[in-house]
């Protein structure tokens, strides 16, 4: 085994409306907060209060889901992050309230 990925899970509720380009940089802005390097996207789709986006990493990916008030938000990388600071980031941002968290540490397997 090699060092563990983090995976990061958010469950929230937003007082936000959203538009396609407002997440699309809240996908980007929250990936280069961690040091991570988009391969492809963002991708947004969806309109009113139902969205899906998500970006490929180089490490993994990201993404977010909203139908109505609530949020979820995905930000897997095969190698460690520091939580803290996307979370911080995604409360201020996406307005959340009621937030639940969880991380997992996801060990890698070697190289065969």
């Amino acid at each position: 085994m090699i060092g563990p990925g983090t995976h990061l899970m958010v469950d929230a509720f937003t007082r936000m409306s959203f538009t396609a380009s407002y997440l699309e940089r809240f996908l980007r802005d929250t990936v280069y907060l961690v040091g991570m390097q988009v391969v492809m996207g963002p991708f947004v789709e969806g309109r009113g209060n139902v969205w899906d986006g998500w970006v490929v990493l180089g490490e993994s990916h990201a993404a977010i889901h909203v139908h109505g008030d609530m949020c979820h938000m995905d930000l897997f990388s095969c190698q460690w992050f520091d939580v803290e600071a996307p979370l911080e980031f995604m409360r201020h941002r996406l307005k959340l309230s009621q937030t639940r968290t969880a991380v997992r540490e996801r060990p890698m397997l070697d190289p065969i």
